[in-house]
């Protein structure tokens, strides 16, 4: 898992070094604390890099880490490596393409893999805020830490809403939801709320709230996750 993200922040270096369109990238630094599987008060870091790589095409890829201890012992741990891109047909309907990588044995996973595609369109879209939505189909491969791997397809559905407070200051808001297209009772829904203000120059302060609610959780562990984030951003 950790040679998987490697692997992608090295390519991320190379496709930086000579981009074809606009690029714009992202380093997080900062506090997270989390509740459910884990209990901790820990240190995160996080890669975003986002590339217009022309009038139809935009891809994004964002890896994150986080780790802590207490009393000499790991209480906290995750790894994570999300790649997407999205073609544009016209103005406003897209099609993308998805694939990421998890570690993380507190909620149960050894790695989990996921590949996926579907359509997306632009419900509205101004100068200050945007709505997507998004839908499709996704595989996913789970390595369990209690139980055999599991191989599944589920149905994927989604939002991505975006408000621009000014040119500096943004909130933006993800929901997705999966379901298990064999058992219908098997889904995970995701909230993630996330607020976004400039302090000077490149440096920015961000502070983001994730909800994660799994309805049929690997074996032994708890539905509900929480995380909540704050940090400085450089972007360049």
């Amino acid at each position: 898992m950790k040679k998987i993200i490697a692997v992608g922040l090295i390519g991320c270096a190379v496709w930086a070094a000579d981009p074809v369109g606009t690029m714009k990238q992202g380093v997080e630094l900062g506090y997270i604390g989390s509740t459910g599987n884990s209990e901790s008060q820990s240190l995160n870091a996080a890669y975003k890099n986002d590339y217009q790589y022309d009038a139809q095409t935009d891809m994004h890829l964002k890896a994150d880490i986080l780790y802590g201890e207490k009393s000499g012992t790991t209480s906290d741990e995750r790894y994570r490596l999300f790649y997407n891109v999205n073609r544009y047909v016209n103005q406003d309907m897209f099609v993308y393409g998805e694939a990421s990588a998890l570690r993380n044995t507190f909620e149960g996973y050894n790695q989990q893999y996921n590949l996926g595609a579907g359509l997306g369109y632009n419900i509205f879209k101004d100068e200050k805020q945007f709505l997507k939505g998004k839908g499709g189909l996704q595989f996913r491969r789970s390595n369990y830490t209690t139980q055999p791997h599991d191989n599944f397809y589920y149905l994927k559905g989604g939002l991505d809403y975006a408000y621009n407070f000014s040119k500096t200051n943004q909130f933006t808001a993800v929901w997705t939801l999966l379901d298990n297209m064999k058992r219908i009772k098997d889904y995970e829904t995701v909230v993630n709320l996330g607020l976004k203000m400039l302090i000077v120059d490149q440096l920015s302060f961000r502070v983001g709230f994730q909800l994660k609610y799994d309805n049929v959780p690997p074996i032994g562990k708890k539905k509900t996750d929480t995380t909540t984030t704050a940090g400085i951003v450089y972007t360049f």
